[in-house]
């Protein structure tokens, strides 16, 4: 299947609101997967086409801003910092994974070039001791530590 382009993604969500106008409700992109099952099937793409696979990486600090407002759809978009948050918390080490490659991308995005700008930016979201250690030191190494 190929990637959904912009205009893809604005009809899917036209439809999912559309089905929560029928169905007489409102909701929240991540409170309505039934739906997004349904709307899957009448655009005859995989059900899956809204992962949920996030939602236990969500912090209760977390920064979002309106993307799309709909008669009975909203959905919101996380803040770059908070998505910085969430794929180091998340990270998955390997060749097969893009979480470095997004990670690096959003250091980037974000202008953090040293270690400690980046554990300011995390620490801002999740407590630092629950964080795996191996997304800490994977971090260490793409960022320069200050000298001592």
């Amino acid at each position: 299947m190929a990637p959904l382009t912009r205009a893809d993604l604005r009809r899917l969500f036209e439809l999912l609101n559309a089905e929560l106008r029928e169905a007489g409700t409102e909701g929240e992109l991540f409170l309505v997967r039934a739906a997004a099952a349904r709307v899957a099937i009448r655009a005859g793409i995989n059900p899956d086409w809204l992962n949920d696979g996030v939602k236990g990486f969500l912090s209760a600090h977390g920064d979002f801003a309106p993307f799309l407002e709909l008669d009975h759809l909203r959905i919101m978009v996380a803040q770059p910092e908070y998505l910085l948050a969430m794929k180091c918390l998340a990270m998955r080490i390997g060749a097969e994974f893009h979480d470095e490659d997004d990670i690096r991308y959003l250091l980037r995005h974000l202008d953090i070039r040293d270690h400690e700008k980046a554990i300011a930016v995390i620490s801002r979201y999740y407590p630092l001791e629950g964080f795996p250690q191996k997304a800490l030191y994977a971090l260490a190494e793409l960022l320069p530590k200050p000298a001592t």
